[in-house]
């Protein structure tokens, strides 16, 4: 695909189009697990041709959101950066809703809104507002499957990995029903049992690591 457009391997192995190189940076939190990935994407990517630079932020100023720093996620000073996203509860309205194109972060709303890849669509923005005001059940279910299908088609996220969260209940605890989509706790009509995810690490802990592209 990249030769058909036109990117071809130069005598150091890295792809070039009209005298620019094919180059990524590549930025994350500081995190050993993060750091792995980034390891791991680096080597996948000079395999076909694409030169990388990684770089890692510590997570206090990565997801400081200082509007004077230029260094946070939401400033997005790279070509690709990473960092985990999740929602809470079980109903990802509001979730969704954090990729409205009025969610970019910008100088007018102090670099502090949700949607930090820059997704804007008004196919989506519409989407989403049919779904605030929409009450069935299964017509909110249809709805979300669509809008998440949106955000994967169109390149707004690439989702790596999910991170599995262990749920569990003393033996002697009745009426244990976990609720699903939770991150850290499951509740019951008679008691909470703990859920702890392994992998959570910083501000940004949650079950979907991903890839924002720029």
């Amino acid at each position: 695909m990249l030769d058909d457009d036109g990117w071809k391997k130069g005598p150091d192995g890295i792809r070039a189009k009209n005298g620019v190189k094919l180059s990524f940076l590549y930025q994350t939190s500081t995190n050993s697990v993060r750091q792995a990935t980034q390891e791991l994407v680096k080597d996948m990517w000079s395999q076909i041709g694409v030169a990388v630079e990684l770089r890692n932020i510590s997570a206090s100023v990565y997801f400081g959101g200082d509007p004077a720093s230029p260094d946070t996620f939401q400033k997005f000073y790279a070509d690709v950066e990473m960092y985990t996203n999740n929602f809470d509860g079980t109903d990802p309205e509001k979730y969704l809703a954090g990729w409205l194109c009025n969610k970019i972060p910008s100088p007018a709303n102090g670099w502090q809104g949700e949607n930090e890849p820059r997704y804007c669509n008004p196919a989506y923005d519409k989407k989403v507002a049919e779904l605030s005001k929409t009450a069935d059940p299964a017509k909110r279910d249809e709805l979300s499957k669509e809008l998440n299908d949106m955000l994967t088609e169109d390149g707004a996220h690439i989702p790596l990995v999910h991170r599995g969260s262990l749920s569990a209940a003393s033996v002697t605890l009745q009426g244990v029903k976990m609720t699903p989509g939770t991150v850290n706790s499951g509740t019951s009509p008679t008691g909470r049992a703990r859920s702890d995810d392994a992998c959570r690490a910083g501000p940004s802990a949650g079950p979907h690591p991903h890839f924002s592209p720029r």
